[in-house]
C-alpha cells in the first residue's frame, strides 16, 4: 500500500471534505522535513509518523515476513545435510532439532504475524531467527571431527539472512547479530584442538559478515522509512495542490456576498444544458431583479442592500430545492435561476411562489415611493425548447420579459415572447406571450378565472 493521506485521522477541512486539512496538512510536512534533516542513523519517527507509518505499511511487511519465513525455512532445512559433513557425531541431533523445535516454531511465528502488535511481531522475528542460529551454535559445541570449524558457515549465514533477506528491524539485528556471534564465538572456544588459524579465520569470517548484514539491514531500513517520507509528502503536497485548486475553482464560480454561483458558474451551467435541450431535455431560466434596489440602498445605506441581497438568496435557494437548480447572482441585484425539466408553464408557477414568497417576507423597504413598503421583486422566464435558437437568445428573451415586467409595474412575473402556450388548469390555456402577470396572480388563478 502506498502512503496516501488517510482522511480519518484527522479532521476534515469545509475546503475538501474527507481529506486532510491545510493546517493539519503543513504541521505534518514540517514533521516530515524535521524528520528527514535529522541524523540518517536514526530509524525512528516521531510517534504520529510512526503510527502512520505502521498503519500503512505493517500489512505489507506482514506478507514480506510470511514469505521469507517459509522460504528460510525451506533452505534451512535443506541445509541441514552440511552437519553431516562438518559434524557428523551430532549431524541427527541437528536434524531433530531442525524438524522437530525450529519448524513448528517457525509456523507458530507465521501465524501470529498479523494478529500481535508491531513491535511483537518485530520481537517475533528477531527471537525466531535467535532460535534458528542457535541450532548450528549447539551443533558446533558439542560436534567433532576435522571439519568442524566449518560449520561456522552455517551461523553467519543464519545472520545474514536475517538481516538481508528478512530485513530484521535494526536494533533486533543487533541484538541477533552480537548474541549470534557471541555465542559463536565461544563454541569455536570449545574446540581446542582446532587450530589457532582456523580459528581466528573462522572467528574473522563470521566479524565480516556480521558487519556487513548489519550495515545493509541499516541501509534497508533506512531507505525504506525514507522513501516513506518522500511518498508521504509528495502526497501531502499533491492534496494540497487540488484542495488549492478546488478552492480556487470555487472562488471563480462563487459570488463572494451570497455564497451563490456567480455569472461565470450561470454561463458554464447555461451552456451544459442548452446542449442537453438538444437533446429534448427542456429547462427553464428565471432572471429575478429587484425593485427600487438603488432607492433601497440611498435609503438604508449599502450595508443594509448587502443584507437584503443576502436574504433574497436565501429565500430563493429554500424555494428553489432541486438537486439540479442553479441559483446565481447574475448582476447588482439581479438573480438568475436554472431550472432543468420545467417548461414555461411550470416555471411561471414558481416564480410567482418565490415573487410572494418575498412579499411574505415582508423585508422593509420605506424608500421606494410607490406607495408600498416593503421589498418585492419582478421576474422574467424563458424556455426551452421554445423560441429561442441560441443560449444567448434564451438570456435575452427571458431579459425581455423581465423587462416587460417592470415596465408593467413591477412586482410581477412575464414570460418569453416566443413561449408556446401551455396548460395549466383543466381546459385553459397560458396567456399570450410576453404577458406580465398581475401582481397576486399565477397562471392557475389566471386559468381558473
Amino acid at each position: 500500500m502506498s502512503p496516501r493521506v488517510i482522511a480519518s485521522s484527522a479532521a476534515g477541512s469545509s475546503d475538501d471534505p474527507g481529506s486532510l486539512s491545510f493546517r493539519t496538512s503543513d504541521r505534518l510536512l514540517a514533521l516530515i522535513e524535521r524528520t528527514l534533516q535529522a541524523t540518517r542513523w536514526r530509524l525512528v519517527f516521531p510517534d504520529e509518523l510512526e503510527s502512520r507509518f505502521e498503519a500503512e505499511t505493517g500489512r505489507r511487511r506482514v506478507r514480506h515476513l510470511r514469505r521469507t519465513t517459509l522460504i528460510g525455512l525451506a533452505v534451512f532445512h535443506l541445509y541441514a545435510w552440511a552437519a553431516f559433513v562438518t559434524t557428523p557425531d551430532v549431524a541427527t541431533l541437528n536434524l531433530a532439532l531442525r524438524f522437530a523445535v525450529m519448524t513448528p516454531l517457525a509456523i507458530g511465528i507465521f501465524v501470529a504475524l498479523s494478529r500481535v502488535s508491531a513491535r511483537t511481531r518485530e520481537a517475533l522475528c528477531g527471537l525466531g531467527v535467535l532460535a534458528a542460529a542457535a541450532i548450528p551454535v549447539v551443533t558446533l559445541w558439542l560436534g567433532h571431527g576435522p571439519n568442524v570449524a566449518h560449520a561456522t558457515t552455517a551461523i553467519w549465514l543464519t545472520v545474514i539472512f536475517a538481516n538481508i533477506s528478512l530485513a530484521l528491524r535494526f536494533n533486533w539485528a543487533c541484538i541477533v547479530s552480537g548474541t549470534t556471534a557471541l555465542a559463536g564465538g565461544l563454541a569455536l572456544a570449545a574446540h581446542p584442538e582446532i587450530a589457532p588459524d582456523l580459528v581466528g579465520l573462522a572467528r574473522l569470517d563470521m566479524l565480516i559478515g556480521t558487519a556487513f548484514s548489519l550495515g545493509a539491514a541499516h541501509k534497508i531500513e533506512s531507505a525504506n522509512r525514507r522513501n516513506y517520507l518522500y511518498t508521504l509528502r509528495e502526497s501531502l503536497r499533491a492534496q494540497q495542490l487540488v484542495v488549492a485548486n478546488a478552492r480556487l475553482t470555487r472562488l471563480s464560480t462563487t459570488d463572494p456576498l451570497t455564497g451563490l454561483a456567480n455569472r461565470r458558474a450561470f454561463s458554464q451551467r447555461l451552456d451544459a444544458l442548452w446542449q442537453a435541450s438538444r437533446n429534448g431535455d427542456p429547462f427553464a431560466l428565471m432572471l429575478v431583479d429587484v425593485d427600487h434596489f438603488k432607492r433601497f440602498n440611498d435609503h438604508y445605506g449599502h450595508g443594509a442592500g448587502d443584507a437584503c441581497l443576502c436574504a433574497i438568496s436565501r429565500l430563493l435557494t429554500a424555494r428553489v430545492c432541486g438537486s439540479a437548480d442553479l441559483v446565481s447572482r447574475y448582476g447588482g441585484e439581479e438573480f438568475a435561476l436554472l431550472l432543468p425539466g420545467l417548461d414555461s408553464a411550470a416555471a411561471i408557477v414558481l416564480a410567482e411562489r418565490v415573487r410572494q414568497s418575498l412579499n411574505a417576507l415582508a423585508l422593509p423597504h420605506a424608500g421606494r415611493g410607490d406607495g408600498l413598503e416593503h421589498v418585492t421583486v419582478s421576474v422574467g422566464v424563458a424556455a426551452s425548447p421554445g423560441g429561442a435558437v441560441t443560449a444567448a437568445a434564451l438570456v435575452e428573451a427571458a431579459d425581455a420579459a423581465l423587462y416587460r415586467a417592470k415596465s408593467a409595474g413591477r412586482n410581477r412575473t412575464g414570460c418569453e415572447g416566443a413561449a408556446r402556450r401551455a396548460e395549466v388548469g383543466p381546459g385553459r390555456e397560458a396567456e399570450p406571450a410576453l404577458a406580465a402577470w398581475p401582481a397576486g396572480e399565477t397562471p392557475a388563478r389566471r386559468r381558473s378565472a
